[in-house]
C-alpha cells in the first residue's frame, strides 16, 4: 500500500512539472488585453472575428428648475378700537370734629436763696532783706608787648620769557572741479496708433407692454357700532354722625401751699486778731574789711625777636615752551543728491512727449581738507638758585618790677539797731444777726369747673345720584369702493439705434529729443595765507620788593575795675490779704408754665370722590404683513451615464 502511494506522488509531481512551460508559452496569451490580439499572434489556422461590446460614457447635462422666493411687504389697515375712561368727580360734605385747644399761663413762686458775700481785708507783716552792696576799686596790671616794626625791601630776579613770533606765508593748493554740460539730440520714433471708427446701423425690437384696465366696484362691509347709553339712579347712603353733648361740673382740689416765714437769731463768732508790736534791738555784727597790699617783686622775663636768616639752595626746575605744529585734517564725507540725466518719453494716448527727469542718486563726496595750527609744550628742565628768607626766633631775658598785690583782711565788730516786729495774738467776739428762713405748710381747697363733652350717635341717611353707563350694539352696513387692475398685454416694435466701433491702424512718426549730459572736469589753483607761529625767548629782570617784619618790645600799666559786695540787712514791710465769708438770705422769684386743655368743636369739609364711565373710540392704523411667492429659474448640472457600442476583434 505504501509502495503504490509512492508512485501516485511522483506521477502527480511529474504532472506538475510539465504543466508550469505550456503556462506561460500557451495559456500566458489570455493575458494580454484583447485589443492587442493580432492576426499574426494566432495560429495560422484559427479565424479571427469581430464582437460588440458596450463602453461607457459620462456626459454632463443641465437642466432648468424652479424655486419659489417669498417676498413679504407690509399693507396698512386701520382699524377702530373702544376704550373706557373713568372720570372721578369729588363732592363736598360736612363733619363736626371735637378739638382740643391747649391754654398755657405762668404761676409766680417765691423762695429763698443763701448768698455767700466775701470781705478782704489787708494786713501787715514786716520782714527782713540782706541787701547787696557793690564796692569798686582799682588795680594796676604791667605787661609787655612785642610791637612789629616793618621794613622795605628790593630784590632782583631773572626770569625768561618766550614771546610769540607769528609769520605769515602763501600756499598754492590745486583742487579739481566738475561741471555738467547737456547736450540735446533728436531721434526719430515709428508707433502704431489705433485709429477708432464707429459705424451706426439700425436693430429693430420687439417689446410686450402691459396695459393697465382700471374697473370700479362696490361691496357693503357690516360694522356693529356700540352706543354709549346712560341710565341715572338714587342711591340711599346710609352714615353716622357724633354731635357733642357739653355738661358744666364742679370739683373741688385741695393743694398745699408753702408760706415763708422769717426769723432772725444772733450768732456769736470768736475771731483773732493779730496785732504788730514793736521793739528796738541792739546787735553787734562783725565786718570784715579787705586792705589792699602792694609788693615789688623782681622776675626773669624772657621774650622772642623774631630774626630773618636767608639761606640759597640749587632746585630743579621744569619749564619749557610753546611750539606751533601744523596739523592737516581731512574734510568729512558728506552725502549729496544728484539727479541723474532724464529722457523724452511718448504718450500714444496724447500723441505728446514730455520729458522725464532722471532718478535722484545719492554719492559720497569728501570736502577739502583744512589745515590747523595749534601750540604743542615742549618741557625742559634748568637749574636755579632759590633764596629764601624765613623768620628765626632768637630769646632775649629781661628783668621786670611786678608788683604784687595782696588783701589782707581785717575784722571789725559793728553795734547795730533794728527794730523786731512780732505779731501778738488778740481774741475777740463780734455777734451777727442772721435770718433763717423755713417754709410753712398750708393746705387749701378751691373749686375747679370742668366741662364734660359726650359724643351723642345720630343715624342720617343721603341720597346719592349716581350714574350707570353701558353700551347697546348697533349694526350698520357701509358701502367702500374699491378699484381692481388687471394688466393687458400688447406687442410694440422699436428701432434702435446701435453702434459697432473698430480700429484702424495706422503708423506715425515723431522725432523725440533727449538730453545727453557729460561731465567736463577743470582744474583749479588757490592759495591760502598760512602762519607759522614760533616763540623768541626774552629774559626779564623783575624787581620784587619784600617786607621783613622785626618785634620791638614795650612795656604797659592797665589798671582794671575790681568790685567787691556786701550784705546790708533792710527791713521792709508787706500786706498780706485776708478774705471772710458771711452768708446773706436773698429773696427771689421763679415763673412755672401750666397749662389747662379745653376742647372745642370744629366744622370741616371732606371731599368724597365719585367715579363715572365713558367709553370713547380710537382709531389704530396697523402694518399687516402680506407674502407673495413667486418662481425663481436656476440651472442644475447632473451626469447622465450612457453605453456605447464597441467592435472588438477576438479569436477562436
Amino acid at each position: 500500500m505504501t509502495k503504490h502511494l509512492g508512485v501516485l506522488l511522483l506521477a502527480l509531481g511529474g504532472m506538475l512539472g510539465s504543466a508550469a512551460p505550456a503556462l506561460a508559452g500557451h495559456i500566458g496569451v489570455c493575458r494580454y488585453p484583447r485589443a492587442c490580439v493580432t492576426p499574426d499572434q494566432c495560429c495560422p489556422d484559427v479565424c479571427v472575428t469581430t464582437t460588440v461590446q458596450y463602453q461607457p460614457v459620462i456626459e454632463k447635462c443641465e437642466k432648468v428648475c424652479y424655486r419659489p422666493v417669498y417676498k413679504t411687504c407690509y399693507q396698512p389697515q386701520t382699524c377702530t378700537t373702544y376704550r373706557t375712561v373713568r372720570e372721578t368727580n369729588y363732592c363736598a360734605e360736612k363733619y363736626t370734629v371735637s378739638k382740643p385747644v391747649v391754654e398755657y399761663f405762668d404761676v409766680v413762686r417765691n423762695y429763698t436763696v443763701q448768698k455767700p458775700v466775701y470781705e478782704t481785708h489787708l494786713q501787715e507783716q514786716c520782714y527782713t532783706v540782706m541787701k547787696p552792696v557793690t564796692k569798686t576799686f582799682q588795680v594796676a596790671i604791667p605787661y609787655c608787648i612785642n610791637r612789629p616794626v616793618y621794613e622795605q625791601h628790593v630784590r632782583e630776579v631773572c626770569q625768561t620769557v618766550h614771546r610769540p613770533v607769528v609769520q605769515c606765508y602763501q600756499v598754492a593748493i590745486p583742487y579739481c572741479t566738475s561741471h555738467r554740460v547737456s547736450e540735446t539730440h533728436y531721434r526719430t520714433h515709428t508707433y502704431c496708433v489705433n485709429r477708432p471708427v464707429v459705424e451706426e446701423f439700425q436693430v429693430p425690437v420687439t417689446y410686450c407692454v402691459n396695459r393697465p384696465v382700471y374697473e370700479q366696484h362696490v361691496r357693503q362691509i357690516p360694522y356693529t357700532v356700540y352706543r354709549p347709553v346712560t341710565e341715572c339712579y338714587q342711591v340711599a347712603i346710609p352714615y353716622c354722625t357724633m354731635r357733642p353733648v357739653y355738661e358744666q361740673h364742679v370739683r373741688e382740689q385741695r393743694y398745699v401751699t408753702y408760706r415763708n416765714e422769717v426769723q432772725e437769731y444772733q450768732v456769736q463768732i470768736p475771731y483773732t486778731v493779730h496785732k504788730p508790736v514793736y521793739e528796738q534791738v541792739c546787735y553787734s555784727v562783725p565786718v570784715t574789711t579787705w586792705k589792699t597790699e602792694t609788693d615789688y617783686v623782681t622776675q626773669q622775663r624772657v621774650s622772642y625777636v623774631q630774626e630773618p636768616v636767608i639761606t640759597e639752595r640749587v632746585e630743579k626746575v621744569c619749564s619749557g615752551r610753546f611750539e606751533t605744529v601744523s596739523e592737516c585734517i581731512p574734510g568729512p564725507v558728506v552725502t549729496r543728491c544728484v539727479r541723474m540725466p532724464g529722457a523724452c518719453v511718448f504718450d500714444p494716448c496724447t500723441c505728446t512727449s514730455h520729458y522725464c527727469p532722471g532718478p535722484v542718486v545719492k554719492e559720497q563726496v569728501q570736502c577739502p581738507a583744512r589745515v590747523v595750527c595749534r601750540k604743542v609744550w615742549v618741557p625742559h628742565e634748568e637749574c636755579r638758585v632759590v633764596k629764601e628768607c624765613r623768620m628765626v626766633c632768637k630769646p632775649v631775658c629781661t628783668t621786670v618790677q611786678v608788683p604784687v598785690c595782696r588783701k589782707v583782711a581785717c575784722t571789725e565788730m559793728k553795734t547795730c539797731t533794728k527794730v523786731v516786729c512780732r505779731m501778738t495774738c488778740e481774741q475777740h467776739v463780734r455777734c451777727e444777726t442772721r435770718t433763717r428762713c423755713y417754709k410753712v405748710c398750708e393746705e387749701k381747697v378751691c373749686q375747679v369747673p370742668y366741662t364734660i363733652c359726650k359724643m351723642v350717635r345720630e343715624q342720617h341717611v343721603r341720597y346719592e345720584t349716581r350714574t350707570r353707563c353701558y353700551r347697546v350694539p348697533e349694526t350698520h352696513v357701509r358701502q367702500q369702493c374699491y378699484t381692481t387692475c388687471r394688466m393687458v398685454p400688447e406687442q410694440h416694435v422699436k428701432m434702435v439705434t446701435q453702434r459697432r466701433c473698430y480700429s484702424v491702424p495706422e503708423v506715425k512718426t515723431c522725432q523725440v529729443p533727449y538730453t545727453v549730459c557729460r561731465v567736463v572736469t577743470q582744474q583749479h589753483v588757490r592759495y591760502e595765507t598760512r602762519r607759522h607761529c614760533y616763540t623768541v625767548p626774552e629774559t626779564i629782570v623783575k624787581r620784587i620788593p619784600y617786607t621783613t617784619c622785626k618785634m620791638v618790645p614795650e612795656q604797659h600799666v592797665r589798671y582794671e575795675t575790681r568790685c567787691v559786695v556786701e550784705q546790708v540787712p533792710q527791713q521792709c514791710v508787706r500786706h498780706i490779704p485776708i478774705t471772710t465769708c458771711r452768708m446773706e438770705c436773698e429773696q427771689k422769684q421763679c415763673v412755672t408754665k401750666c397749662c389747662r386743655v379745653n376742647h372745642v368743636c370744629e366744622e370741616r369739609i371732606r371731599y368724597v370722590p365719585h367715579t363715572t364711565c365713558k367709553v370713547i373710540p380710537e382709531t389704530h392704523c396697523t402694518m399687516v404683513p402680506v407674502t407673495t411667492c413667486s418662481l425663481e429659474p436656476y440651472t442644475v448640472s447632473y451626469c447622465v451615464k450612457r453605453y456605447v457600442p464597441v467592435c472588438v476583434p477576438t479569436c477562436k
